[in-house]
């Protein structure tokens, strides 16, 4: 049986001509759109590039984090396996059992629990960052025009 982590970056590659994907750009384009599309790994694209929009945020965070690591001029699409470390780092570890990012292709085994890498943390470490709630997303994503419209609806009721 093939591990699902290979199954990803497998199905990619077919559609992508044979060339090697890492899991990280695997992770995108299973975002973007069907494997069989010819579709692009853009690291600039926007939130909108992505069949979900918090996509775009977790690819953001891991390339950031990533950087701290290993530098600025660092590109992790380059890497073959995505480094669980840094996905327990930027997600505060595993929310009811599922990382962060990559949840299906990463080997769960060999990832030490979010109390030991706090622990082991030390002032050059990546910060364990606060996942974003549900809530925090869809704040985001409501539009201002319809915050004012509600602000005006209940001036306009009081009056």
């Amino acid at each position: 049986m093939i591990p699902n982590h290979m199954l990803l970056s497998f199905s990619q590659e077919a559609a992508h001509g044979g060339q090697p994907i890492g899991q990280l750009t695997a992770y995108a384009l299973a975002h973007m759109g069907p494997a069989k599309s010819n579709i692009e790994y853009n690291p600039d694209a926007g939130p909108e590039a992505y069949t979900n929009s918090s996509v775009h945020t977790r690819l953001s965070s891991y390339t950031e984090a990533s950087r701290l690591v290993h530098g600025s001029d660092y590109d992790p699409r380059t890497e073959e396996r995505l480094d669980p470390e840094l996905v327990m780092r930027i997600g505060q570890g595993k929310k009811h059992g599922r990382f962060y990012m990559g949840d299906g292709i990463l080997e769960t085994g060999c990832t030490p629990p979010l109390n030991r890498l706090r622990a082991a943390s030390t002032s050059s470490s990546v910060p364990i960052s606060q996942r974003p709630t549900a809530v925090a997303s869809i704040q985001v994503s409501i539009p201002v025009s319809f915050v004012v419209l509600l602000l005006l609806r209940s001036l306009a009721l009081h009056y």
